[in-house]
């Protein structure tokens, strides 16, 4: 699918990082030292960010819509759309962007929406967000998008323990019909779904005692089907093969040249450092085009994007690269999109850290 969507633009972003930092040479002891060095140094990941116990991705995108709204005050009553896209909800039910419509203190005509969507998400979720301004259904659309992903990693699996962060982001969305459009191509291999999943805890695999049961997997892992397993050769793959397409079809639908996206800035969801240098020589661009900000963060899925932006938002509008700025989100599904337009004007916080535990009931 692609399109071009009007009449909207993005006005601020935030982010927020759980304070709690793993250090990940600790796992000397659990890995050894060598295999640790080994990870480190393809990965480009030396710690990560994960949550305490009580705290949701919810709370982390509460904390860091707070802080979008409380600087760009707009009447709180004039937001009237709000997005939540994670794999990690707060719940089965009900739908968690019900509970930050309540916490963020937005109007009862607000729409709400959850979007169960991963490292592809924030494209979706800007999508959707134009969708509802562009169609007049709303004004202004916040889009939380994050993950707790640390609960779904088994300590014991390298491959992903050393790999995967916690982290949550907001992102208003508002109408306004003088903004250039916004191309968005959007595509699903679902075929490929098995390569990155949770394989149980949903309906077709409720969780169970046998469901919780922890088993050796290959190079000495160790998960129970409860947890997150990732075939990270075949999510290589998928991305070399699918990425540079989309990114160049995507400036093309822009009208920019490669000369053009060159001195703009490509935002790519951030799966670790090997892969986004290794798309961006494959892409012939240039190191200042493509921001790597994975080494005190990790993967952190659905808000990856707009945590490159936070982390890399003063040399890139130092070097004037945000007028044409290109995002690619690529992941669980298999899942990819990718958007373009000027963030020039966009308002774009340096993240906050939340070491609050929290925890939110109904009722």
């Amino acid at each position: 699918m692609q399109t071009f969507l009007r009449g909207f633009k993005i006005t601020g972003i935030a982010t927020a990082l759980p304070a709690s930092v793993s250090e990940l040479r600790t796992l000397d002891e659990v890995y050894g030292q060598e295999e640790v060095e080994r990870i480190i140094a393809s990965t480009g990941i030396e710690r990560v960010r994960t949550v305490p116990p009580g705290v949701c991705a919810s709370d982390l995108c509460q904390a860091a819509a707070e802080k979008l709204l409380d600087e760009l005050a707009p009447d709180r009553s004039t937001v009237d759309g709000v997005l939540f896209l994670s794999q990690t909800p707060d719940w089965p039910l009900p739908s968690t962007a019900c509970a930050l419509q309540d916490r963020l203190g937005l109007n009862r005509e607000t729409v709400a929406m959850d979007i169960m969507y991963g490292c592809s998400a924030y494209i979706y979720g800007l999508f959707q967000a134009g969708l509802l301004v562009q169609s007049g259904v709303c004004q202004k659309v916040l889009v939380c998008a994050g993950d707790a992903i640390s609960r779904l990693v088994n300590p014991r699996d390298k491959a992903v323990r050393m790999v995967f962060g916690d982290a949550g982001s907001a992102t208003l969305i508002e109408k306004d019909e003088c903004n250039p459009a916004w191309p968005f191509i959007l595509r699903t291999d679902g075929g490929g779904g098995r390569h990155l999943i949770v394989p149980a805890g949903g309906g077709r695999q409720p969780c169970s005692r046998e469901t919780a049961q922890e088993t050796e997997k290959e190079s000495g892992n160790w998960r129970a089907p409860e947890n997150i397993y990732m075939n990270g050769m075949e999510i290589l793959n998928f991305s070399l093969r699918e990425v540079p397409p989309i990114v160049r079809e995507t400036a093309e639908m822009q009208g920019w040249t490669d000369g053009e996206l060159d001195q703009g800035a490509v935002i790519l969801h951030q799966a670790n450092r090997f892969m986004v240098d290794y798309l961006r020589r494959k892409m012939r661009l240039g190191i200042d085009t493509v921001p790597i900000a994975v080494a005190e963060t990790g993967n952190t899925g659905p808000a990856s994007i707009p945590l490159t932006l936070s982390l890399s938002k003063d040399r890139l509008r130092q070097q004037q690269r945000l007028a044409k700025t290109l995002m690619c989100g690529f992941g669980a599904g298999l899942s990819w999109g990718a958007t373009a337009g000027d963030l020039s004007a966009t308002m774009i916080f340096p993240p906050v850290e939340t070491g609050k535990v929290t925890v939110h009931g109904l009722g």
